[in-house]
């Protein structure tokens, strides 16, 4: 079991056994956020979700405490200790178990509605999504257009797409030929199922990705630099593909997804600079250095 995940049991343990899913999501926020630890190196990410803070990883790893017998949910909206997670002797390192119990006397008493409204008041950003539109602090930002390209390697889903939305895209455009993903989030079927859920549309074009057979040998800058000119050379050839995709960021501000973070090593840069060649866009990088710019 992952130390973020016996994080969640040690909150349970500390607050009597039973929380709802509210409760658990905000307090796992505030240890990420208000705690010398994090929560660990590993901890969760958050999105703004319907009730605030929320973390798509988080809820599809209650599944590891319920398999394990630590834990049971009555229904979607209730966490249970079961008598083996109550026994069950949590060891983490020492700072988080501190911040563990700091967080829980400050906060465990809480109902689910006193957390939103505590976290709302000081995490104005995480208001954008909310189901209560008169509660909502802040406004989630529209981008300006332009050639946008991100690279998810090295984050959670949940990371990623807060990324996005604290940047102002509004589609996804998946220029991966295979999306397939052994990291939680990223296989083409629940990327867009969690992008569709965040009101980020989400689509596919194979057509503009790199098989990965091609990609087999890559063991040098020269080796990259072949591959790449080979590709370049073959956008010729997918001229329909370019066209949808010069549409889709002309009509709503974009990102061309790949999974390497360094753009100098995915096909995602050739493509946007072969873009910029055909339409007035600057080319921005999210997330890697800080979001580098090119002309």
């Amino acid at each position: 079991m992952l130390h973020r995940q016996k994080a969640l049991l040690s909150i349970l343990q500390q607050v009597g056994g039973q929380a709802s899913t509210l409760q658990m999501m905000k307090w796992a926020f505030l240890l990420g956020q208000e705690t010398p630890s994090h929560g660990g190196k590993t901890f969760y990410h958050f999105i703004p979700y319907r009730y605030g803070p929320y973390s798509f990883t988080l809820n599809r790893e209650t599944d590891t405490l319920i398999r394990n017998g630590f834990v049971e949910k009555a229904d979607k909206k209730t966490w249970e200790l079961t008598d083996c997670g109550r026994e069950q002797s949590v060891e983490l390192p020492k700072q988080i178990a501190q911040d563990i119990t700091a967080l829980t006397n400050q906060y465990g008493q809480l109902s689910g509605s006193e957390l939103i409204d505590k976290v709302y008041a000081k995490y104005p950003w995480f208001t954008v999504n909310s189901d209560w539109a008169e509660k909502r602090r802040e406004q989630r930002p529209i981008a300006d257009k332009a050639i946008y390209t991100a690279g998810y390697e090295g984050k959670t889903v949940d990371e990623f797409l807060n990324l996005l939305m604290r940047s102002g895209i509004r589609r996804l455009i998946d220029v991966r030929f295979n999306p397939i993903s052994r990291r939680y989030g990223f296989h083409k079927s629940t990327l867009k199922r969690l992008c569709n859920a965040l009101d980020i549309d989400y689509q596919h074009l194979p057509g503009l990705g790199i098989p990965g057979s091609a990609r087999a040998d890559l063991d040098s800058t020269d080796s990259y630099l072949t591959l790449f000119k080979e590709y370049r050379c073959g956008l010729i050839d997918r001229s329909n593909d370019m066209q949808t995709v010069i549409s889709l960021l002309k009509a709503e501000p974009s990102v061309l997804v790949c999974m390497e973070a360094n753009p100098d090593f995915c096909h995602r840069n050739v493509l946007a600079q072969h873009l910029a060649g055909m339409i007035d866009l600057p080319i921005l990088h999210l997330g890697y250095e800080h979001e580098r710019s090119v002309r």
